[in-house]
């Protein structure tokens, strides 16, 4: 039986490539977005397209991550076609640029709202029906921006740490249910999130920091605007990879950027790896793990 992936945030970008990917390689997807009669439903409507052309198992879902009404109907919705949900990605997000000091609560609270409460509340929403099958995945979809402090996408990059902290415990409470927790962390690549990122509202504040957030973002995002740019499609890859990967043998992090943004994300998750393992065992603390083939093992290493 071909394995049930609900995708939030598919209309572009990573979710919508990754739908495409993974239909392809004979799942059974789900491509959640808001609006799926309005103002997407040009991007619903290319899916289904797609699906009939090529004889995929993908369709478009009303999904509103923001709305725990929508969230909860949508499964409820996909559980009651499929009978089943093996794997979330927690892709929905957005983008909010410039000083910290320049944004109103408000913003705070709408970044955190799309991306990481949202996220809580759609794995609140399928962990039930993951429990009852004593399988599943939870793939969120992080950034390397959640690895390293960074100015200027400070806002952004704090939902992003919020995500490490939340996959990591999610990964030890839910192993003895077999259901599994991963983090995938793309660099910068040439996406709509970035074109439509959001400024800091307070343009007063925000003023005295321009040139230093000009020349910052400047070379941060250079490779997105060289002759040969990253190709996006490369998380939508590292995303199949990701859930064929068995139990127990799938990474928490993986890291999807250049060479040259890999080395420092790839080396802090190494180091927090050891460490955190160092800590268990200091402390003498049980580390849950998820075995191979189902079999949960509790272990101290």
């Amino acid at each position: 039986m071909a394995q049930t992936i609900l995708v939030t945030g598919s209309t572009s970008g990573f979710g919508r490539l990754t739908v495409e990917t993974l239909a392809r390689q004979g799942y059974t997807v789900f491509a959640g977005m808001r609006a799926v009669a309005g103002k997407n439903a040009p991007a619903a409507a290319e899916l289904r397209a797609l699906a009939e052309r090529e004889q995929l198992a993908l369709q478009s879902i009303e999904i509103d991550v923001t709305d725990d009404t929508s969230v909860e109907q949508a499964i409820e919705s996909l559980v009651g076609i499929t009978s089943r949900l093996d794997v979330v990605v927690n892709n929905a997000g957005v983008s909010y640029k410039g000083p910290l000091e320049a944004f109103t609560l408000e913003q705070v609270q709408q970044q955190f709202e799309t991306n990481v409460f949202s996220v809580l509340r759609v794995n609140r929403a399928v962990l039930p029906h993951m429990r009852k099958q004593g399988s599943g995945l939870l793939l969120q979809i992080g950034s390397i921006a959640g690895r390293l402090a960074l100015p200027f996408i400070g806002l952004y990059a704090a939902t992003k740490f919020a995500l490490e902290g939340l996959t990591e415990s999610y990964r030890y409470e839910l192993a003895p249910f077999g259901i599994d927790a991963a983090i995938l962390e793309p660099g910068t690549y040439p996406t709509p999130i970035s074109a439509k990122h959001q400024n800091a509202a307070d343009t007063e504040r925000a003023l005295l920091y321009q040139a230093a957030l000009e020349e910052f973002l400047a070379a941060f995002y250079a490779e997105n605007r060289s002759a040969m740019p990253p190709d996006p499609q490369e998380v939508a890859d590292a995303v199949a990879r990701v859930i064929a990967q068995p139990m127990g043998e799938r990474p928490l992090h993986t890291v999807v950027a250049s060479v040259a943004q890999r080395q420092a994300p790839q080396a802090i998750n190494d180091a927090v790896t050891q460490e955190t393992r160092s800590f268990f065992e200091t402390l003498d603390l049980p580390l849950v793990t998820l075995a191979p083939k189902g079999e949960q093992q509790e272990q101290k290493k």
